[in-house]
């Protein structure tokens, strides 16, 4: 079974799935709505925002974006399952949608543009640590002047938190080369230094990741040109 065909069987509870595992402060869900919520709320209260261009990767079935004003976003989104994206339509019928999987870079049509926020909720789990890091550093080169990426997800401060969430949920945990649990105290001495970053965690399992684009940053762009990141080929 492929991930577009898991995703799309998925589709169909999964709005409820998640709810029910919030609810019951269950791994990996617990903490879900305070990450959507905290996303949404930093978009749609900040004075300085007016209309902002967002790109959302992994939209799943657009619980975010749904609790925004929609006057205050113009919406593009891509994720990886067709049936995800047919549920996302209907609450955000005014998007642009991509059927591909983020994961092998921004879509042609889009490839060339830059965003005032790009956001990736209960995604970026999927890339192991090295492929975050160069996927951050793509996505930084598609922000405006002081964009922001903010990234909802399983993640965890310190190594020793966890330590403890995978033993006290061994039976769910899913980390078997598919999935792969960050920690942001390792991620944060990798990410680039024209990137302010900081955390917010969330619950035992959840947090939110906060990257804010200082400048346009060429000289590092060029120093780093030389190496091809796998992402935007």
């Amino acid at each position: 079974m492929t991930e577009a065909t898991l995703f799309d069987e998925m589709a169909k509870k999964y709005d409820q799935d998640v709810a029910d595992g919030d609810a019951k402060n269950a791994f990996p869900f617990a903490g879900y709505d305070r990450v959507m919520d905290f996303i949404a709320s930093e978009i749609d209260h900040d004075p300085h925002l007016g209309k902002v261009r967002i790109l959302d990767l992994g939209i799943g079935t657009g619980n975010l974006e749904s609790r925004i004003k929609p006057e205050k976003f113009d919406l593009t989104a891509v994720d990886l399952s067709e049936k995800m994206l047919e549920i996302a339509q209907m609450k955000l019928p005014n998007a642009r949608y991509f059927c591909e999987d983020f994961r092998n870079g921004l879509p042609e049509d889009i490839k060339n543009d830059k965003f005032d926020l790009i956001i990736s909720t209960y995604a970026m789990h999927h890339l192991d640590f090295q492929e975050w890091i160069e996927y951050v550093h793509y996505l930084s080169q598609h922000l405006t002047v002081f964009g922001k990426i903010f990234i909802g997800d399983i993640l965890f401060m310190t190594s020793q938190e966890k330590t403890l969430c995978k033993n006290d949920h061994a039976r769910e945990w899913d980390e078997d080369g598919h999935d792969h649990y960050h920690v942001y105290e390792d991620l944060l001495a990798h990410v680039c230094d024209h990137l302010s970053v900081s955390f917010l965690k969330v619950s035992y399992c959840a947090g939110v990741i906060i990257l804010e684009n200082y400048h346009e940053c060429r000289e590092y762009f060029n120093q780093t040109a030389e190496k091809t990141l796998k992402f935007g080929k």
